[in-house]
């Protein structure tokens, strides 16, 4: 039996997707600057381990948007899931975890590399910010499942790329979305790849 909030997903060979992801309870996690910094750093290694194309992102107060498409090895359901795991135990092992006690993520190789390197430097930051005994942040969690849409033509791609790059306008966080730090539009080059429509 599928729990009420479950969706039945179809996959298709090569698709691309516009992929939503909320905060539970719409907890305005993102405007923090580090913890979007540290979703871009989960984004990155994502990509690493999971090997598929970025297009287009943002990441808004309590939500993001991805524009993205699977490989042939790991498919939209996975990707999404890897992401929503590895960033809420690490987030929340920088919220809740005393300084210096950070615990290992349960990766391998590449991944564990990369983590050790950086979460270190984000709990850190965060106790210097808000102190070991904060409360204005609680557990953090996603919602259940996401929300999908998969490209059916060029110009749906074109609209859905437009639509992540002025999101921040229509929330309200910038009067000139072309600055807004934590989209694809003109940051973080280095995790997007082109698409040749």
């Amino acid at each position: 039996m599928l729990h009420q909030n479950s969706q039945k997903r179809i996959y298709f060979p090569e698709a691309i997707y516009f992929v939503t992801i909320c905060v539970q309870d719409r907890f305005p996690f993102f405007k923090e600057e580090m913890l979007c910094d540290l979703l871009i750093e989960e984004l990155k290694l994502c990509k690493i381990l999971k090997q598929f194309l970025l297009f287009g992102f943002v990441v808004l107060s309590d939500h993001i948007h991805l524009l993205i498409q699977p490989n042939n090895e790991h498919n939209i359901s996975e990707i999404i899931r890897s992401l929503k795991i590895n960033y809420s135990r690490n987030i929340n092992n920088i919220i809740k975890t005393p300084e210096g006690a950070v615990t290992s993520p349960r990766l391998r190789g590449i991944g564990l590399n990369y983590l050790n390197k950086i979460l270190p430097k984000y709990q850190n930051q965060f106790i210097q910010k808000y102190g070991t005994k904060q409360f204005q942040f609680p557990k953090f969690q996603w919602q259940k499942s996401f929300f999908d849409h998969y490209i059916r033509n060029d110009n749906d791609f074109e609209n859905h790329l437009e639509y992540i790059w002025r999101n921040p306008e229509k929330h309200g966080m910038t009067d000139n979305f072309e600055k807004y730090q934590y989209s694809s539009y003109n940051n973080h080059q280095d995790l997007i790849d082109y698409f040749e429509l």
